[in-house]
C-alpha cells in the first residue's frame, strides 16, 4: 500500500473530508450515517452502550439502559453500538434487545465473534452492523465467511483493525467500513492508546473506505483531532457514560466533530 506523507511525516489520507468517492454507494443504514457525515465535512458520533469497562468498572446500571439510550437519542446521536460480551463488558443479547426496542437509529454489535452463527444471531437481535475484529478472530478465512453472511442478511460488516498489518488485511478483505481501534483490544482497554494512533495511521486507508476512530477518546479535543485526521465517525462510550450529563456532553462532542 503506497503512503502519502504530510509535512509531519505522517501518512495523509487523500481528501478525507471533501466527499471523496466511495468504492460503491453504501447500502446499509449504518454506513449511510458515516457517508452522510463525510459529505457534510464532519465525523458522525456513534455512542458505545456498554454496562461495564475492565478499566472503570460499572458504567451503566442494567436497569438504566433504556433511559440512558433515550438521553442519547434526545441529544441527536445518529448511531449506536451495543456490546454483548458478558465477562468483561457486562453485555448480553437481552441488553441488545432492550437497546433496539427503544432506538430507531442504526445499531452495531460489538462482540468477540467466533462463528458465522453469531452473524445470524446479530440479525435476529435487530442489529444493522457487526464489528469483526481481526485481532480477536484471528482467521481471515473465517472473517470472509462472516462478511459474506452479513452481506446476505443486509448487515454492514465493520472490519476492526489496530496495526498497520491489519489495515493491509482489511484492504485485502475489500472492507467498506473500518473500525480503527486506538487501543489493542487484547489489552481489554487497559493500555494507554489515544487518538494519536488514529492521527498516525488513518492516512494509510484508501479514501474510499469509511473509517471509525474507536476507543481512547475522552474529550471534544480528541473528537476534533480524529475528525481532522480523516475519521468519518468516532466511537465513544466510557467518557459519555461517566459524564454527569451525558446528553450535554454528546452535544459538545458533536459540535467538535466538524473538520476545520
Amino acid at each position: 500500500m503506497t503512503e502519502t506523507l504530510g509535512s509531519d511525516g505522517r501518512p495523509v489520507r487523500p481528501s478525507p473530508g471533501s466527499g471523496a468517492a466511495l468504492a460503491q454507494p453504501p447500502t446499509g443504514s449504518f454506513a449511510r450515517v458515516l457517508a452522510r457525515a463525510r459529505a457534510e465535512g464532519r465525523a458522525a458520533l456513534v455512542v458505545d452502550v456498554k454496562c461495564r469497562s475492565p478499566r472503570d468498572g460499572e458504567l451503566i446500571a442494567r436497569e438504566r439502559v433504556e433511559g440512558y439510550v433515550r438521553e442519547l437519542l434526545g441529544a441527536g446521536v445518529e448511531a449506536l453500538a451495543a456490546v454483548t460480551e458478558p465477562q468483561y463488558f457486562g453485555g448480553s443479547p437481552e441488553i441488545a434487545r432492550r437497546v433496539r426496542a427503544v432506538s430507531g437509529v442504526p445499531l452495531m454489535r460489538k462482540e468477540f465473534f467466533t462463528s458465522v452463527a453469531q452473524i445470524d444471531e446479530s440479525h435476529a437481535l435487530g442489529f444493522d452492523a457487526v464489528h469483526l475484529t481481526l485481532r480477536t478472530i484471528g482467521d481471515l478465512g473465517l472473517v470472509r465467511e462472516m462478511q459474506a453472511r452479513a452481506a446476505e442478511l443486509g448487515l454492514e460488516p465493520v472490519i476492526g483493525v489496530h496495526t498497520r498489518e491489519e489495515i493491509q488485511q482489511a484492504a485485502e478483505l475489500g472492507a467498506h467500513v473500518v473500525g480503527l481501534n486506538n487501543r489493542d483490544i487484547r489489552a481489554l482497554e487497559l493500555d494507554e492508546g489515544t487518538v494519536g494512533h488514529s492521527e498516525a495511521v488513518t492516512g494509510l486507508l484508501p479514501p474510499e473506505v469509511l473509517v471509525i476512530s474507536e476507543s481512547g477518546l475522552h474529550s471534544p479535543d480528541d473528537v476534533a483531532r480524529a475528525a481532522r485526521a480523516g475519521a468519518d465517525a468516532v466511537l465513544i462510550g466510557t467518557a459519555v457514560a461517566k459524564s454527569p450529563d451525558p446528553a450535554a456532553f454528546v452535544r459538545t462532542l458533536a459540535a467538535a466533530a466538524w473538520r476545520r
